[in-house]
């Protein structure tokens, strides 16, 4: 039977990690390896453990690295998971027809390795965070995962204007090095502080 899995806070794990019999403990339970779409989840303080038969998971850990932030509300005690809804569009050109209205040109999802392009980026967000200062930027990561474009940082007030806006960026001639998956990436941050963390992504495939 599949172990079930369950998101506690990190406040909640125990702490002291020790080995035994070859193996990785946390206190007196074993930690757990557990994979995020393919990827080791990186957690190690505290890690993901094995609790009565449960894989329990550090809910700052996974929350983040399925796009969402986790916001500790010191009035009412509260943790709070809020993950944006991202749509994004990449194509030849987005052209404003009228206000808030946006006609979409030949969508752009495979190139000839080797080549130049120019293209534009659609990003429709909502249930963003509330924040005063909603800073996020666009960054495109090679095959490798090296950084081969980031934008300038945009911030935007979610509390004066709102959870849902739409943002529009053009790449004015980028060169596509190499083969493979060219992983298009909004990224975003609460205030001048803190990390970013990506929540939202498209592909363009270099052949």
């Amino acid at each position: 039977m599949k172990r079930k899995v369950l998101i506690l806070l990190t406040s909640l794990l125990l702490s002291g990690v020790a080995m035994a019999s070859g193996d990785t403990y946390r206190g007196k339970y074993p930690v757990a390896s557990v994979e995020l779409n393919g990827n080791p989840l990186q957690s190690n303080n505290p890690p993901p453990i094995v609790m009565d038969g449960t894989t329990v998971v550090p809910l700052r850990s996974i929350a983040e690295k399925l796009g969402a932030f986790v916001i500790e509300d010191e009035e009412s005690g509260k943790t709070i998971v809020n993950k944006p809804n991202v749509n994004m569009i990449v194509a030849s050109a987005i052209e404003e027809t009228s206000k808030k209205n946006y006609r979409i040109v030949s969508p752009f999802m495979v190139i000839d390795k080797g080549s130049k392009a120019s293209f534009d980026i659609f990003i429709d967000v909502d249930n963003a965070p509330k924040s005063d200062s909603l800073v996020f930027k666009i960054v495109i990561r090679n095959p490798s995962g090296s950084e081969e474009y980031v934008s300038y940082p945009q911030s935007y007030s979610t509390v004066r204007n709102g959870t849902a806006f739409l943002y529009t960026h053009n790449v004015k001639g980028m060169q596509f090095k190499e083969t493979g998956d060219y992983k298009v990436q909004l990224i975003m941050k609460l205030g001048g502080n803190g990390d970013y963390q990506v929540v939202g992504e498209n592909t363009i495939h270099s052949r």
